[in-house]
This record gives structure tokens, C-alpha cells and sequence, in this order.
């Protein structure tokens, strides 16, 4: 018989399939081979139409009654809508989850939905459903979910799909929806057996979903069902060896010249040819030197440090593919933009292509008219990917954002973990690991994990000198805010909020005061949030007002001020964000408004959390907290979060070290104290509980462990627990302890030790601890502002003509640069920053005329 296949799911390391047949029958397609074929099922895509010869096996258990066992199968043509196919043969349910499955469907104390032994089962375990809501992304430590809102909370479904997860499914998308096996706890032998509802994948509307066109008429668009292509796409299996005629050009001419001439460059050589700069940055050399030596090499380098150029640059010298594992599509989108603009051939496979541009990249890719791949790890672990690879010769793997694939990471993402794998199947690729945060524990985490344990590892300066880093008490949030945005009218920027709904409420504010200013958070529509982040990113607003989920992967240079009105959770979490700000090397502003009402919020959170997760959280904000109440350098507890010292009294570029100095008080004695009782307690403690024993605490935990009995024992009650909790902090921050990010636990450093034989401790007095305010102006440094403009509207008017963000076109440094050196020839536009061979000839003829008339203008 034949079948299409309509949905394909994880099974360890294999699939689940399921199949309609041509008069509407679902079945499970079960591989013969299951349990001795790991791989099993993997040679199925959705979209495929098989012929198979298949039996039911000896037993069904219901619902489960559409399990086939596969004897015989051969591939056929495959069908061109797979949407419109499944909507004839299964009709969907519409509406809310009360129509999944007979209605029998019912909510967990989790907000899972299941079904019951008890409530009813349906004779059936597979269905489409169209939403009327749209499913909302919810991520936890093991698995991905989408929610159906409701006002009492609503319901989730665990999604096993091979898709690229995205933010949210729109409500009347095509939804596949399953029931997994029986289940209940082992705990509890005699509990309630239940089948938990899955998402399997989807069709949104617009792309070939039903209700979209007649039957029949080819989906457009970009969203994927079940493997990331297109519906009515043939996903390409056996793309190298295509037995059709490509869809797609031939590589083309302008793509390999580059190349050609790249491969017999050094790299000092490239630098200035291809990227335009005359100079590497710290460690770029170092790293890049090392890559091309083919050693493993693990790169810490903070956010606008120059890291993708560790990457890119020894691309273009390699003979074969680097491939870059990104995890965020606006990440790689916005790299391959600015390579193709200065000439350098780079793609991406993700799921905003449609189907022929996919073929045509795979297409470049096997004629080695690539340099550089971008992709999400879920798509280079898809099988047709893998053979991709590892029949083209592969140079460079790079795993970017690295520390994602550390459980002890900030950021950590599941799907990471699986790229050992692909490293595997690899093994003569170098292997790069970069990424902008990681302490040392991390670091060895991505050590391991990628299985490269002898790279060398390299950590660049966490110090960005050009951002000035200021704290304030929050008093006011839109008065702040107002006052904040006055002084820097024209710039780019973005202002962080812990909520979406002050996000919206914030935003209202700002427009209704005449600022160009947008939304962006995960409860808006996905068209929506592209569209705004298009919007800030070709400069037709200045201001995007944002939770956390803007701003990874975004390569806007000219971004002059980060504005945080709640506190971070973390200092990995605020050093990323900031790290948006001042990418082109020009002066900009970090403002955090800071109340100890954010504390609460944040720890409320914390504790929701898996109680093996809470330690580490609970200091890592504590850290963050220590940042925001210093009355120190604030460069000071930042770097030295991150393990780099600064050994620097006043870095002049943050509050603290921009306002009149008061005078420090002798901390010796408390320091004394604090230090002792962490030795004597063993250095297995955190804050708290060294905190509990000095002031003579009567809890269990102390006592349980005879910390009653120890001489630091109720040696502090001069101070209050909060003022010693801010002592630890400026202890923490002087480097006296270290404290471990995991655990939370304290230890002494050979500084602390030194207190002990007379080293003396100077700081601030919790109860005179002040902060205070200081606004600063970006400023580019002396050049002709009026040439500047001019210069930027051109700039705008170029970038508009090419449907591209005016950077990518030059940073704001090179425009500055024009109009402090006012070249007037060739030669002397080549040496501005960022002017490389493409550029040059591309733009000198835009950009010199301008400079030229201006100064002729100014003669007359």
C-alpha cells in the first residue's frame, strides 16, 4: 500500500513515524530492525511517499491500535502538498485542547495534558488540531513545551519533533498531536496509568496549511513540519547525489574569485583585503594562528571583542567548509549578510529558506562555493545534513555560543549536548569552541563535552573600556528613563525589562513622549517580533524596549546605550546584554536601576527551581548584587566574576570612579572575622550560613553541625545580617574570597590569608553606603558632525537600495573616521577601519564625492 509520511518524532536515537494512507487510515510505521538499528526509521522524511508491505503486530495496546510493522518498502515520487493531503484524509479538530482526543483529555497538576485509564480512552492515538490560540515556547532542563493559555493557567504539550522549535505556533496552524505509551511513576506501582499528549511538529498558516488555497496549489513560505522543510517540500535525503537537475544556479563566478585569492593570502594579509582592518585584537592572532594549525581550540572572548573573525578569517584560508553551529537564526543571518557584503561566500540552512534556496545552498556547498555554513545544531544533527558533511570536505567545525552546552552554563540548551556527535563524524575538522562568557568550571564543561580535551584554551580581556557602566537607585522608572534618553537623542539603543508587560506599558510611555520605540518579548506574534527587530536593526527606530529574548546574535554595531530597568539575574546575563552595546569601538552607556525589590522577584524564581539548581543561582545573584551595591570600581567585581584580575584603583569610565571619592573605613576587624569563620567552618559554606554563625544563630543547621561549639561563633551581632551580607560582598569583591558559582561555597584566596598577618581592609560601611548618579554622552570623539550626517544619510539611502541594516554598509567608526581624516582619494579611503578590497570598490565612489563637494562648499 502506499502511504505519505505526515510526522516524524524522537525515539532515542531513532524516529517514530507516522504515516497516512491514500483512503485515510493512520498508522505508526515500526522498523523490523528497532531493536538492534539504533538509526531506525531515520531514512523517513515528512513529506516522502513510500510503498510498503506492512502486518499488525501480534498485539495493540489501545489507544495505540495504528502500529504497523514494516517488512518490505521502496521510495516513490514524493507528493507536493503534504498539508493540503493530511487535511483531505484526517480532517483536524478546531478549537481549544477540550477537542483533543474525544474530548477526554485532561490537565496535570504540571499543566501537562494526558489521558486516563479512569477518564476514558480514545480508540485512536494520532490526530491534527488547529489551535485557536497560539501555543506559547516554555523551556525547561529536559525538554522543550508549548502552551495553550488560559485564564486558570493553562495546559502544555511536550514537543518531540525533529522541527526547529520556534517562539510561538500560531493559532490555525496545522498541528500533528500524538498520545505516548502508558506510563505512570515507578514510585508508585499502584498510581493512575496515563498517555501524556505530544506536539509532533507543524503547518503554519500561510504555508500550505488548510484554509491557505484550493487543495493542490504549492505551499509557499518557510515553516517546516516535522524535519525544517518547507510542506510539499521532498526534504533533500541523498543531496549529494541528486538524481534530478539542481534547482539552483551553477556557482557562480563572483562567488570563487575571492576564494582564489584569499587561500594565497597570510592572514595579517586577509585581514586588511577582505575585512579592513590594519590590525588584529587581542588573542584574534593568537586563536586564529592556532586554528590553522589545526589544533583544537577553545576561545573565551567577550562580546564585541572581535570572536567571529576567529572563525571567518581562517575560513577563507582553509581549502575546505567551516562550519558554524549558531543557535539562533538571527544570529547567522545577520553574519552571512555582512560577509557577503565585503565578498566572502557564506550561507545558511535554517528554516526561513524556501525550498529551491535550500537546494541552491546545499547545491554551492557541494561545489565548494562555500566558505562558511551557518546552521542550528538541530538541522547539521538532521541525517540528510550529516551525510552532507561528511561527503564534503569539512576544515572547521565552530561551535559558537559554546557555553550552551554546559549544564553549568547560564544559557544551557540540551541540543548542544548532542554535538559530540557531529564532532565524531568530523574528526579531521579542527575544532573551534567560542564563546563570549564562561567561568572556569564551564570552560572545562565544553572541554569535555566536545571531547577535545587537550584545545588550547584562550581568554581575552573581559574589560570593555569603551562602555561606561553606572548604577542607580530606582526611584522612577519612566521619569529615570526620560531623563537618561534626552541627553542621548539619535542613538541607537536598548532599554531590558524583566516583564512583557512592563515592556508594553514602558513602550506606550516612550512614544507617547515623541521616542521612536518598539516592543520586543516572546508574547508578541513572530512576524511581529522579525519585524520590529528588522525595523531597529535598518535603523527606522531608535529604541527597542525588551525582555532577555532580544539581542542574541544581533550584530548591530551602533547600539550607544543599554538601559536595564530591573536587575539582571545574573552578571553572565548582564555582561552579555551590555556587550550589545558599543560593538564598533566608539563610547557607550550601561545604565541599571536598581531596587532591592528586584532581589525578591528574582529570588521568588530561584526558588521554583530544581533545589540542585538553586545554590549555584542563588550566587551567582548574589554576585550580581555585589556588582550593583560596590561602592568600588565597578570594572573590579565584573572582571574578577569572570576570573581576570584588575588590579586598577579607578578605571574612569563608571560611576563609582567618575564621583567624588569618600573616605574608605578600616574593615580589618569585620574582614578578620568573616575570614575566620569561613576557614573554621571548613570553606564548604556559602554567606548565609558563615553569616547564621556570627551572629550566633540557633538553627538547626548550625547547630546540627556544631558551629555553636567553633570561637567565631556569635563574634558579630554589631552587624545586621543584610549589613554582613554587604561586607561579604566588597570581601568577595577585593578578591579576599572566591566563591565557587555552583555550590555557592566560599573559599579563602592568598589575599585573604594576608589579612590574617596584618594585611589591612579598607571599604564602605554598610550603613554609609551611597551610590550616585552620573549621566554621560556618547561621543565619537572631535570630528565634523555636519560631515558625519551627510555621510550617514547616504549611508541609509545605499543600505535602503539594498534591503540591507546601514553597518553592514560601514560601522558608525568608519563614517567618523571620513569625517576626521577627510580622505579624497582611493589610497586614502582603503585606509580607513573596515575598508577592505570589495568595499572599496563598491563604496569609495558613493562615499568620496560627498566628502569632496562638502569641502569644495565650505571654499566658496
Amino acid at each position: 500500500m502506499k502511504v505519505v509520511i505526515v510526522a516524524k518524532t524522537r525515539m532515542g536515537g531513532g524516529a517514530c513515524v507516522g504515516a497516512l494512507t491514500f483512503d485515510g487510515r493512520s498508522l505508526r510505521l515500526i522498523a523490523p530492525d528497532r531493536d538492534s538499528n539504533p538509526a531506525f526509521n531515520m531514512e523517513y522524511n515528512v513529506g516522502d511517499v513510500w510503498d510498503v508491505n506492512a502486518e499488525a503486530p501480534e498485539y495493540l495496546d489501545p489507544p495505540h491500535v495504528e502500529n504497523v510493522i514494516v517488512r518490505h518498502k521502496r521510495r516513490l515520487p514524493p507528493i507536493d502538498d503534504v498539508a493540503g493531503f493530511a487535511q483531505r484524509q484526517m480532517p483536524p479538530v478546531a478549537g481549544g485542547p477540550e477537542a483533543l482526543f474525544d474530548g477526554l483529555a485532561q490537565v496535570a497538576g504540571s499543566g501537562a495534558l494526558y489521558i486516563s485509564e479512569e477518564g476514558g480512552a480514545p480508540p485512536y492515538s494520532t490526530m491534527f488540531w488547529q489551535p485557536d490560540r497560539p501555543l506559547q515556547r516554555v523551556e525547561d532542563a529536559k525538554r522543550v513545551r508549548y502552551r495553550y493559555e488560559t485564564e486558570d493557567g493553562g495546559c502544555t504539550l511536550t514537543f518531540v519533533g525533529f522541527q526547529d522549535p520556534i517562539p510561538e505556533i500560531p493559532a490555525g496552524s496545522l498541528v500533528r498531536v500524538s498520545l505516548a505509551h502508558w506510563w505512570r511513576p515507578d514510585e508508585m506501582p499502584q498510581g493512575e496509568l496515563r498517555c501524556y499528549v505530544q506536539l509532533s511538529g507543524w503547518f503554519a498558516p500561510g504555508n500550505g496549511a488548510p484554509g491557505d488555497g484550493p487543495p493542490g496549489d504549492e505551499p509557499q513560505g518557510r515553516v517546516s513540519f516535522g524535519d525544517g522543510l518547507p510542506p510539499g517540500a521532498n526534504p533533500p535525503r541523498g543531496l549529494p547525489f541528486l538524481d534530478e537537475e539542481p534547482h539552483s544556479p551553477s556557482l557562480r563566478e563572483d562567488d570563487t574569485v575571492l576564494i582564489r585569492e584569499a587561500q594565497q593570502m597570510d592572514p595579517a594579509a586577509a585581514l586588511k583585503q577582505v575585512f579592513g582592518f590594519d590590525d588584529f585584537r587581542p588573542l584574534q592572532e593568537e586563536v586564529i594562528d592556532n586554528v590553522l594549525n589545526k589544533r583544537d581550540t577553545l576561545a573565551v572572548m567577550p562580546t564585541g571583542s572581535g570572536k567571529s573573525l576567529c572563525f571567518q578569517l581562517p575560513a577563507l584560508l582553509f581549502p575546505g567548509l567551516t562550519v558554524v553551529v549558531s543557535p539562533l537564526i538571527s544570529l547567522m543571518e545577520d553574519q552571512v549578510m555582512q560577509l557577503r557584503e565585503m565578498g566572502v561566500a557564506a550561507a545558511y540552512l535554517n528554516s526561513t529558506l524556501d525550498y529551491h534556496s535550500y537546494l541552491g545552498a546545499v547545491e554551492r556547498i557541494r561545489q565548494g562555493g562555500v566558505r562558511l555554513l551557518y546552521a542550528a545544531p538541530e538541522t547539521l544533527l538532521r541525517p540528510e545534513t550529516l551525510l552532507l558533511l561528511e561527503q564534503t570536505p569539512v576544515d572547521c567545525l565552530t561551535i559558537d555560543e559554546a557555553h550552551c552546552i554546559s549544564e553549568w552554563g547560564h544559557d544551557f540548551r540540551p541540543e548542544y549536548r548532542q554535538l559530540t556527535d557531529l564532532r565524531r563524524r568530523l574528526p579531521h575538522a579542527v575544532c573551534l569552541a567560542i564563546t563570549a562568557t564562561a567561568t572556569e568550571h564551564v570552560r572545562q564543561d565544553i572541554k569535555d563535552s566536545l571531547e577535545i580535551p587537550e584545545a588550547q584554551a584562550y581568554v581575552a580581556s573581559f574589560n570593555r573600556e569603551n562602555l561606561f557602566l553606572q548604577v542607580a537607585a530606582k526611584t522612577d522608572i519612566l521619569g529615570q528613563t526620560l531623563a537618561f534618553l534626552r541627553e542621548r537623542r539619535g542613538q541607537a539603543g536598548i532599554i531590558y525589562c524583566a516583564t512583557r508587560k512592563q515592556v508594553d506599558g514602558l513602550t506606550e510611555q516612550l512614544r507617547a513622549n515623541g521616542y521612536a520605540a518598539l516592543p520586543y518579548h516572546a508574547g508578541l506574534a513572530d512576524d511581529t517580533r522579525r519585524r520590529h527587530q528588522r525595523q531597529f536593526m535598518h535603523d527606522d527606530v531608535e529604541i527597542i524596549v525588551a525582555t532577555v529574548a532580544f539581542g542574541m546574535g544581533i550584530n548591530k554595531s551602533n547600539v550607544r546605550f543599554i538601559l536595564h530597568v530591573d536587575l539582571p539575574k545574573n552578571l553572565e546575563s548582564y555582561y552579555q546584554q551590555i556587550g550589545r552595546a558599543g560593538r564598533d569601538g566608539l563610547p557607550a552607556d550601561c545604565l541599571l536601576l536598581y531596587s532591592y525589590g528586584d532581589v525578591h522577584t528574582i529570588n521568588f524564581f530561584i526558588q521554583e527551581q530544581d533545589p540542585a539548581q538553586q545554590p549555584g543561582a542563588r550566587a551567582r545573584l548574589e554576585a550580581m548584587i555585589g556588582f550593583a551595591e560596590t561602592n568600588l570600581c565597578r570594572r573590579q567585581p565584573l572582571l574578577n566574576y569572570f576570573g581576570e584580575a584588575y588590579d586598577e584603583d579607578n578605571c574612569d569610565n563608571c560611576d563609582n570612579c567618575t564621583k567624588e571619592q569618600q573616605e574608605l573605613a578600616d574593615l580589618t576587624e569585620a574582614a578578620q572575622k568573616f575570614l575566620s569563620c569561613v576557614k573554621r567552618t571548613g570553606e564548604i559554606f556559602g554567606a548565609s550560613h558563615i553569616i547564621d554563625v556570627l551572629r550566633g544563630s540557633q538553627s538547626k543547621k548550625v547547630l546540627s553541625r556544631g558551629h555553636d561549639k567553633l570561637s567565631t561563633y556569635n563574634i558579630g551581632r554589631e552587624f545586621s545580617k543584610k549589613a554582613w551580607k554587604q561586607l561579604a560582598r566588597q570581601f568577595i569583591q577585593q578578591g579576599l574570597l572566591r566563591q565557587d558559582m555552583t555550590h555557592g561555597s566560599l573559599k579563602l584566596t592568598k589575599k585573604g590569608y594576608e589579612v590574617f598577618r596584618g594585611r589591612t581592609v579598607k571599604g564602605v560601611l554598610p550603613q554609609k553606603a551611597q551610590r550616585t548618579t552620573r549621566s554621560t554622552s556618547a561621543a565619537a570623539g572631535p570630528h565634523d558632525s555636519e560631515l558625519f550626517e551627510l555621510l550617514r544619510a547616504r549611508r541609509r539611502e545605499l543600505a535602503d537600495e539594498a534591503g540591507l541594516p546601514p553597518y553592514t554598509v560601514f560601522h558608525d567608526r568608519t563614517l567618523v573616521e571620513m569625517a576626521t581624516h577627510f580622505p579624497h582619494t582611493e589610497s586614502e579611503f582603503a585606509a580607513l577601519y573596515g575598508v577592505g578590497q570589495v568595499k572599496l570598490e563598491r563604496y569609495a565612489g558613493e562615499f568620496l564625492p560627498i566628502i569632496r563637494e562638502y569641502f569644495a562648499g565650505g571654499e566658496d
